[in-house]
């Protein structure tokens, strides 16, 4: 076998696509998709946590609208911030309608000291949010919603992940952020795509059926022999010329019985996500998209709101939430019922006797720990192992915070790394 792709999500399945010939995937699970997958239940549709697509890449965009069976459909980001007992629309640092008075000016002088300081980039990621944003900000938001979602000291984290996905606005961001239209088209995910039916798992089934006959699902790789490449299933062996990895980087350096790289492994750090959806009574018309919540009296970062993405997401006459809890360790003890409390303490369910069905998730190194070790390690691994024939792709196999287009875009990239 030329090639053997270990993990059958968005990134694998791409690189299939792109490949001339003579290769396979073997995922683990009994169906492909990775974590873009979907759970439908009593007429509810909740995917592993938010999954909408944001494109840059018009290629990208073509691939996934032509392989997905259903229709996606485009809508116009509507996100928020609670905090203050209000809402404020995303990018907070761009906007403060909503605000108390107080509150809004110390975020505003705040940044615009910042900004004429000009001070120089931070390495750590706290230090940075603080000369970047200045402290109102910061302060309001900024580091309290990280501080939850990431559930790690933000001054050990760098902040090589920050620019992408935190945007910093411009004078004519502060000036419309002003006004209760504010400056919400400013950001990456300003515009996003979802499935009509079917969740998100509809596009990850989609790119996969032309690759069925190559896959081999229910299938765990137990062993890399990189020196004699040899990769040792539960239901067999495969010897490969090249490998691309999509599974956790911390799995494939342990699955190689190096000692070297599976005591890199142990050094990489990631935050769990605790998911419970929710599935309520209509009482009244909820349409935002999702809304992060920085205040630690409520024990979720964010909540995403998966009926706004598609009517189709929920029976008629009810709504959805998903709860997103980050965690160190176990489940804390009536984590399910401190999070239906604060759902009810936000109106956003009206009463107890409204929740039809409660499903709850967890998504395992959801966010991975940009620290000075993961920064300085992965990428000398990557070099490694790619003399050793192995190509790693994908938000885990690269160890990275990363969205749904990147992993389809590394996937070709490591494929066409083989086809030249």
């Amino acid at each position: 076998m030329k090639t053997v792709i270990v993990g059958a999500g968005l990134a694998g399945l791409s690189a299939g696509h792109r490949l001339a010939k003579d290769f396979m995937i073997v995922e683990k699970e009994d169906r492909p998709g990775g974590t873009c997958r979907t759970a439908v239940i009593q007429g509810f549709t909740f995917d592993f946590a938010g999954h909408l697509l944001h494109f840059r890449d018009k290629k990208i965009k073509k691939f996934i609208t032509n392989h997905t069976p259903v229709r996606i459909n485009c809508l116009s980001r509507r996100s928020f911030i609670y905090s203050h007992g209000g809402y404020t629309k995303y990018p907070y640092q761009a906007n403060v309608h909503g605000l108390p008075a107080e509150v809004a000016q110390e975020n505003l002088s705040g940044f615009r000291r910042a900004q004429s300081a000009k001070n120089q980039p931070k390495d750590n990621f706290k230090d940075w949010v603080l000369a970047t944003f200045g402290p109102g900000i910061a302060g309001n938001f900024l580091i309290p919603y990280n501080e939850k979602m990431w559930k790690y000291p933000l001054e050990k984290m760098k902040s090589s992940w920050a620019d992408r996905f935190i945007p910093i606005p411009e004078a004519r961001d502060l000036s419309r952020g002003q006004g209760a239209r504010g400056a919400a088209r400013l950001g990456y995910n300003a515009s996003l795509y979802y499935p009509e039916r079917g969740g998100i798992e509809s596009v990850s089934q989609g790119i996969y059926e032309a690759l069925r006959h190559r896959t081999r699902l229910n299938t765990l790789v137990k062993k890399i022999d990189l020196k004699n490449k040899i990769v040792y299933l539960d239901n067999g062996e495969v010897r490969y010329k090249w490998l691309i990895s999509t599974i956790s980087l911390k799995d494939l350096l342990k699955s190689t019985g190096q000692t070297r790289l599976a005591a890199a492994a142990a050094g990489l750090k990631a935050t769990t996500v605790y998911a419970l959806n929710v599935g309520y009574k209509k009482r009244q018309e909820q349409n935002r998209n999702w809304v992060y919540v920085p205040e630690r009296q409520y024990p979720f970062h964010r909540l995403g709101f998966p009926h706004t993405y598609s009517p189709f997401n929920a029976p008629r006459g009810y709504q959805s939430v998903c709860a997103e809890v980050s965690i160190k360790g176990q489940i804390p003890r009536n984590i399910d019922s401190a999070i239906i409390g604060s759902l009810l303490g936000l109106d956003i369910i009206t009463c107890p006797e409204d929740i039809r069905l409660k499903h709850s998730m967890v998504l395992k190194d959801a966010y991975v720990i940009f620290d000075a070790y993961r920064d300085r390690v992965v990428p000398e691994i990557e070099r490694d192992l790619e003399k050793m024939g192995v190509l790693l792709a994908g938000r885990w196999g690269r160890w990275e915070y990363s969205s749904m287009e990147d992993a389809i875009r590394q996937g070709f990239a490591a494929a066409d790394k083989i086809n030249d």
